[in-house]
């Protein structure tokens, strides 16, 4: 008898199974949370834009004129924007753009040297964005090295260039801001 039952059972939790699980998931779809109307400032919408992928080239890490990848994904609701930076190398770093309390433009950039500099709107035109840092959590003194102002010049809708300063340690004197051509590929 026992032996006829199981078949039986087996059926009968897999079916309940199969049902409940359809049952939440459709619940699930109708309980999601509508995001709130998008009330981005000007500029962070201009970060929006650039979602996707793009190339440029580099001689940051020792090579002359390395092909490089960054990718910028809208997530949280259309509230932050994150920028990867080298996606899936070991120099792989990401920044996050949004829009502080006051409405603002501001980022936070994830470094690879462990630093994590904010930073906030001070210029802004229809082909330029400037940031500059606010403050660097993760340094040892005020004067380690960091990334310092970040100026992002819009040329097309498949052409910008970012330029970063250094800053900290002795990062005038011996490095000049560093400007990447973007084009767009995805």
């Amino acid at each position: 008898m026992k032996n006829k039952l199981l078949p039986f059972l087996h059926f009968v939790v897999v079916f309940f199974l199969f049902t409940a699980s359809t049952v939440v998931a459709d619940n699930d779809k109708s309980q999601a949370p509508t995001p709130p109307p998008d009330n981005s400032s000007a500029e962070l919408k201009r970060i929006k834009a650039l979602e996707g992928r793009w190339k440029s080239t580099t001689s940051m890490f020792g090579k002359e004129n390395e092909e490089v990848f960054t990718e910028y994904k809208i997530t949280a609701g259309g509230s932050a924007v994150v920028e990867t930076i080298f996606p899936g190398t070991p120099n792989e770093m990401v920044s996050v753009y949004y829009d502080n309390d006051e409405g603002k433009l501001a980022m936070t950039h994830y470094c690879m040297m462990r630093n994590r500099p904010h930073f906030t709107l001070v210029e802004s035109s229809d082909d330029v964005l400037k940031l500059d840092v606010t403050k660097v959590e993760g340094v040892k003194s005020d004067d380690a090295p960091s990334m310092g102002a970040i100026t992002l010049n819009f040329k097309d809708q498949n052409h910008f260039s970012s330029t970063c300063e250094a800053r900290g340690g002795d990062a005038k004197e011996h490095h000049e801001p560093m400007t990447m051509q973007f084009t767009r590929i995805q």
